[in-house]
């Protein structure tokens, strides 16, 4: 739990969407804010995510019992200046929360009350929602009739796109975990076999192109879903990964999934836990610092991993201390990380050299960056 309720963060949110005025260079709508006599570069914040040296955030907003909001911002990790903003109202029928653990989807670790984005693996998976550039998003909806679930996408003016589309007489579709390729081609999804009617034997990942009849492109079969994400790594193609957590080394040969490490397979279809579980297990899952390197937990205090067969840990990196620490984000250059600390009540987000012995720096909430409350997921560091 935290100290600040999840519809206060939304509130304020929603405050920060309106008053920094979301917009793009490319003439995309602008909203209310610009005094008379303020240029539009003074005031208003860009639409533009291709931008460097930027820090993601996602807010949840939940609707009453149906749809929500999704906020996305850019931020300058040094000054925490407003660099962007994207916003996707997602439509009545989306799965937002769920007393069941299916119809899943990555977008309850943002949205369900007791549910906290806490370490790198939620942030993989609420990051795979979306495209490179953050013009579109992933959604699974369900049909309050029939039980059916469908995957689609809705853009940033909230136009829907149902990829499963309209359902002939025979099996009802069940399709969980929508996750986009970064590319923005396709949007991945987990789906239920059966052998008998309401008896779900095995899942499978497939995908939907988002051209053309949208037809589904099955990819893979992984016996049993259950609690892991569906997680896409990697740009040109991406690739999907279902396990808790999964990162792609920077040149793009190792994967680091589940706290185990492998070469990536040549193939291009999805990788599954079977196949995870054959690389080697090094228990960190906190991302990469470098093509050998890794980022371990270490109790809390994070340590760095070279992946080389038989090394340790390296001495711890930050204090000796009593709270609940995850790592979300880690620097392009990988010598800075972005991590969320738990304490009681209350949380805070850090930031920190990947040095062992650094202090961490307390990123404080003022200015702008208050409005996000205590709720935000640190997805991306670009």
């Amino acid at each position: 739990m935290v100290d600040t309720p999840r519809a206060t963060a939304a509130l304020l949110s929603l405050v920060l969407a309106a008053s920094l005025v979301a917009c793009s260079s490319a003439g995309e709508e602008r909203g209310p804010g610009e005094d008379a006599g303020q240029s539009s570069s003074e005031t208003a914040t860009s639409g533009d995510f291709t931008q460097q040296n930027m820090i993601i955030t996602a807010v949840c907003s939940p609707g009453n019992g149906s749809g929500g909001l999704i906020n996305v911002d850019g931020w300058n990790p040094q000054s925490w200046k407003h660099l962007a903003h994207a916003q996707f109202q997602l439509p009545d029928t989306a799965i937002v929360e769920s007393d069941k653990a299916t119809p899943n989807t990555a977008v309850r670790q943002l949205c369900e009350p007791d549910e906290l984005p806490a370490d790198a693996g939620d942030v993989a998976a609420i990051r795979s929602l979306f495209d490179q550039d953050f013009t579109k998003m992933a959604v699974v909806t369900q049909d309050p009739q029939t039980a059916a679930t469908h995957v689609g996408y809705v853009d940033r003016a909230g136009k829907f796109t149902d990829l499963t589309g309209n359902e002939d007489f025979g099996n009802t579709p069940h399709e969980h975990n929508a996750a986009f390729s970064r590319d923005g081609s396709a949007v991945w999804f987990t789906y239920e076999v059966t052998d008998q009617p309401g008896i779900s034997t095995k899942d499978r990942v497939a995908s939907r192109a988002l051209a053309g009849d949208h037809k589904a492109v099955d990819q893979l079969e992984i016996g049993m879903v259950g609690e892991s994400n569906l997680i896409m790594v990697g740009r040109a193609p991406s690739r999907a990964v279902v396990d808790s957590s999964a990162f792609l080394s920077p040149d793009g040969k190792r994967l680091l999934a589940g706290g185990y490490v492998l070469d990536v397979p040549a193939e291009g279809q999805g990788v599954g836990r079977d196949l995870v579980e054959k690389g080697r297990y090094i228990s960190c899952d906190g991302g990469w610092l470098d093509n050998d390197t890794v980022l371990c937990s270490a109790d809390g205090r994070f340590a760095a991993l070279d992946i080389a067969s038989g090394a340790k840990p390296g001495a711890p990196i930050v204090p000796s201390n009593d709270y609940d620490n995850h790592a979300m984000v880690i620097s392009p250059d990988g010598q800075r990380f972005a991590f969320l600390s738990e304490k009681g009540a209350a949380t805070d987000y850090y930031l920190c050299d990947t040095k062992p012995g650094s202090t961490p720096q307390k990123v404080e909430r003022t200015g702008e960056f208050s409005a996000l409350g205590d709720t935000a997921a640190f997805i991306e560091w670009r």
